[in-house]
């Protein structure tokens, strides 16, 4: 579609630079207007049937300095490098570090997003089946399930993309690109959350290797699979359907071994503190 989209444009932007010129001065600034317009459309199109790499490198800088933050400050089992002690104001202020950091590269995030969005509209951007108008309120609304979504996935173990593959398709995006970006995003999310784990002392060391092995054979499996049957049959509801299998599922297991965990407890765990994982 993109392409079939790129060619028109790139005939139109010809056709008004041959047809442009007149002698009224309406009529120039019109077809001048519309020149610009086409070209920056064109440009558009240009950047979009590319991957962009200035983003990719942000999202990987945005992680790095968390992950590395993280570890730095240390916790309750993993000494800091820097001397931080777990409950002192210095372990707070680099958290407030990590915060504050993720919050500058959202609001520059979204200021890009927001621009973009005007440039589209501006130069009548002929948006698809699947793609999402990063708006003033799009960039607030989702971003904020987005951060809730990582809330519960850090406090619980469980993947966000458990939250955020329903939202994606609820915002009308393709199932392919749903699954693929929610896949993305549970690398981060994930790993950022396994490290808070290793440094609080949360991290069973027995139990690790088996789950990241099963972990990464079910999901190649699953992959494989569901790749197969999309291409055999040309449906894309199966990705949908196995997404709403997934949630219903992982809350009913959820639900089972938080009941029997306090079962075989006598009750609910008394709270512990922050700073008294095992060294």
């Amino acid at each position: 579609v993109y392409d079939d989209v790129y060619d028109d444009v790139y005939d139109d932007v010809y056709d008004v630079r041959i047809d442009g010129g007149g002698d009224e001065e309406d009529s120039t600034f019109s077809s001048a207007t519309e020149l610009r317009n086409r070209e920056d459309l064109k440009k558009i199109l240009d950047e979009e049937r590319r991957v962009p790499m200035g983003n990719v490198h942000a999202l990987a800088v945005t992680f790095a300095v968390v992950l590395v933050v993280n570890l730095l400050k240390g916790g309750g089992a993993f000494k800091s490098p820097l001397g931080i002690r777990c409950g002192s104001p210095s372990f707070w202020a680099a958290n407030g570090l990590i915060l504050g950091w993720i919050l500058v590269v959202s609001f520059f995030a979204r200021s890009y997003l927001v621009h973009r969005c005007e440039d589209k509209e501006r130069v009548g951007y002929p948006y698809v089946e699947g793609d999402i108008r990063w708006d003033s309120r799009a960039t607030v609304v989702y971003p904020a399930v987005c951060t809730a979504a990582g809330f519960f996935a850090g406090m619980f173990g469980v993947g966000g993309g458990i939250v955020k593959g329903p939202l994606m398709l609820a915002m009308g995006v393709h199932p392919k690109v749903s699954s693929a970006s929610s896949a993305c995003m549970i690398l981060f999310t994930s790993f950022t959350a396994t490290t808070s784990f290793v440094v609080f002392g949360l991290l069973d060391m027995e139990y690790a290797p088996v789950c990241l092995l099963l972990g990464f054979a079910a999901t190649l499996v699953g992959q494989i699979g569901l790749f197969y049957l999309m291409e055999r049959f040309q449906r894309n509801s199966y990705i949908a359907f196995s997404i709403g299998a997934i949630v219903a599922l992982s809350a009913f297991l959820m639900t089972v071994q938080s009941l029997l965990s306090m079962a075989d407890s006598g009750g609910p765990r008394p709270p512990s503190g922050l700073c008294t994982g095992k060294q």
